[in-house]
């Protein structure tokens, strides 16, 4: 069975103790100049913002774009445009799992291993992230440790495109070096 490629950014599967999933703010300030959708992996800046994962210089992650704070006057939009100032809601616990489709074939055999977030541009028509969990797994160092296939029936993990339960690898608040 082939899996429907449709990239959709992370959401959150469970908490690894057990414990509540809990989205914290973050300021975003104007000078960010890629757009900020639902399910984008988030960086920490040097200035205690926070920015869109783009796919360059790897490094730590904050975590993922939960949600947007609102935009009274365009109720439809729940993304933040580039090189707008306002607030996200990041799932920010290190202990947080998450589900992400891949971009590629990761099989069985790669749970455990590490792999990149792949960070394409979200899609302003459906304010959908496009971020994706790359197909070049490892031992190595990299953002997301894969832990399994997503459990459901749905979900061909012989097949392009499968959904998979990470966590962060890489997490800016477990890191032992500052930002």
């Amino acid at each position: 069975m082939a899996n429907t490629d449709n990239p959709r950014g992370a959401r959150p599967a469970r908490h690894l103790n057990g414990g509540n999933i809990v989205a914290n703010s973050y300021a975003v300030d104007a000078s960010n100049s890629t757009s900020i959708f639902p399910g984008d992996a988030m960086i920490l800046e040097a200035d205690g913002n926070v920015a869109p994962y783009t796919g360059t210089g790897g490094g730590n992650l904050i975590g993922f774009c939960a949600g947007v704070d609102g935009d009274f006057d365009n109720l439809s939009r729940r993304y933040l445009p580039a090189s707008t100032a306002g607030t996200v809601f990041i799932w920010d616990d290190p202990d947080q799992t998450f589900e992400i489709q891949t971009a590629g074939t990761i099989t069985a055999d790669d749970a455990g291993n590490n792999a990149d977030v792949t960070a394409t541009a979200g899609a302003t028509s459906s304010s959908m992230s496009r971020h994706e969990v790359s197909a070049t797994t490892g031992t190595g160092t990299a953002q997301l440790r894969l832990i399994r296939p997503s459990p459901r029936e749905d979900n061909d993990v012989t097949a392009a495109n499968s959904d998979w339960e990470v966590r962060i690898n890489e997490h800016a608040l477990r890191s032992t070096t500052g930002v």
